[in-house]
């Protein structure tokens, strides 16, 4: 359980969305909630969901179902408070008031986000959850993919 309070320690750190609006050459950047959602959640299931299955197959084998609901839980509670006031400012200084209403979609996405990679962190694996995190720790909110993955650049807000 160490990795779990390294993991928890790691995430406090996080500016989260902190550069969420700023353009970058690294992703490909949206600027509208809704464009995310809209335009992109097709994509981002279709990249999100082979991923998921696949480590959730491996963790249920080395973890157990009871395992990973207990790190969902840690995530969820160490992250949510701070996730919500910097989405607020996020919000605010894009001027975003006008897109609301997924607000809850987006934080349930970045917890399970975050969730998986630190399972893939316990098993020691570096995959595509724990490349997802390297973003969030840059500020971005990774919300698609553009192209194939493991090809083409994530696309974030």
């Amino acid at each position: 359980m160490s990795d779990i309070s390294n993991f928890l320690n790691q995430l406090s750190r996080i500016n989260w969305f902190e550069k969420s609006g700023t353009p970058t050459e690294e992703y490909h950047v949206i600027y509208s909630i809704f464009e995310a959602y809209d335009g992109w959640s097709q994509q981002m299931f279709k990249t999100w969901e082979p991923q998921v299955c696949l480590l959730e197959k491996e963790a249920q084998e080395v973890l157990g179902d009871a395992q990973i609901d207990e790190i969902f839980l840690n995530i969820s509670r160490a992250i949510g408070d701070k996730l919500w006031d910097r989405y607020s400012i996020f919000i605010e200084k894009y001027n975003l008031k006008e897109e609301c209403g997924l607000e809850n979609e987006i934080m349930d996405f970045v917890k399970r986000d975050i969730a998986w990679a630190c399972i893939e962190v316990i098993l020691n694996k570096e995959g595509f959850f724990t490349r997802l995190l390297s973003i969030y720790k840059r500020g971005y909110f990774p919300c698609s993919w553009l192209g194939d993955y493991p090809s083409g650049i994530p696309v974030v807000i």
